[in-house]
């Protein structure tokens, strides 16, 4: 015991003046804005790379599986492509001009690796291995092939955190395919496989089975994208609405790749918004 206390009383003041240090750190960090962004920044960009070398050395066990994911989304791609195609010639056929505003292109997609997931916890996280560099922002959705995996909560320049669909923050518009009757998609918390719609009216008529679908009212997420299937659904005892228990088509424990959504009209439409809070103060 004398060994390792001598060495503290004899550097006493050296360890005195390196604890001072590390508190006056800490407080600068969290009480200046400028300070704490940069802290958030680097303990982002620093766990995103430590993740990312942890990610490449399990690729290999999950190659296997990877690659047959693939392999069904591209064929699912084909079926779109050749669905293309046919409308296509169809136009063609009846020889009406093919207009640019068919064919406009609202959104980008910049494929993306996951290298951190949880789906375990209340509020789950997961990082990916883009960041501002690459031109990715906060606010932006993420998606895979089976479905929405989250939104971005905040970048370095090479990695980015996503909220995952998975956590009590996360809501995602969505709408039943059938009727196009749209409500909010949120996780409770319990079972990673499933998710609930809710603010659906009672008088809806919802089956089992039914698809449900984003409904690309949000301006993040495009629509047509399916999330789930309906489990069930029983009216709500407090607010009179459907809820509904729907089985989430994306495995959230085997997630690899993903895609990050870029609208290419963002900054149109939020500048077309303002519009809104002007109008709201001009007297008629």
């Amino acid at each position: 015991m004398q060994f390792i206390l001598n060495p503290i009383i004899k550097n006493g003041l050296f360890i005195f003046y390196v604890l001072l240090s590390l508190l006056a750190f800490l407080f600068i960090f969290r009480q200046k804005v400028y300070h704490k962004s940069v802290l958030d920044k680097t303990s982002t960009q620093l766990s995103g790379y430590m993740d990312e070398r942890i990610s490449g050395v399990t690729q290999f066990i999950n190659l296997k599986d990877d690659n047959r994911l693939l392999q069904r989304e591209n064929s699912e791609l084909r079926k779109e492509l050749e669905k293309l195609k046919g409308e296509i010639s169809e136009t063609d056929q009846i020889s009406e001009p093919i207009t640019n505003l068919e064919f406009h292109q609202t959104y980008r997609f910049v494929p993306v690796e996951i290298i951190n997931n949880s789906v375990m916890k209340s509020h789950n996280m997961l990082t990916i291995n883009k960041g501002s560099r690459q031109g990715i922002e906060k606010g932006m959705g993420v998606i895979s092939g089976n479905g929405v995996i989250g939104y971005v909560y905040k970048t370095s320049e090479n990695y980015s955190r996503v909220m995952s669909t998975l956590n009590l923050n996360t809501k995602i518009t969505a709408q039943i395919k059938r009727n196009n009757f749209f409500g909010t998609l949120i996780w409770d918390g319990k079972d990673p496989r499933y998710a609930r719609l809710q603010e659906i009216p009672k008088y809806i008529e919802v089956e089992k089975g039914d698809t449900i679908e984003t409904d690309g009212k949000s301006g993040v997420i495009p629509g047509g994208i399916m999330l789930g299937t309906v489990v069930n659904s029983e009216i709500d005892d407090v607010t009179g609405e459907l809820d509904i228990l729907v089985r989430l088509k994306e495995d959230f424990a085997r997630l690899r790749y993903a895609q990050v959504v870029v609208n290419l009209e963002i900054k149109e439409i939020k500048q077309v918004e303002k519009i809104d809070s002007t109008a709201q103060n001009v007297k008629p």
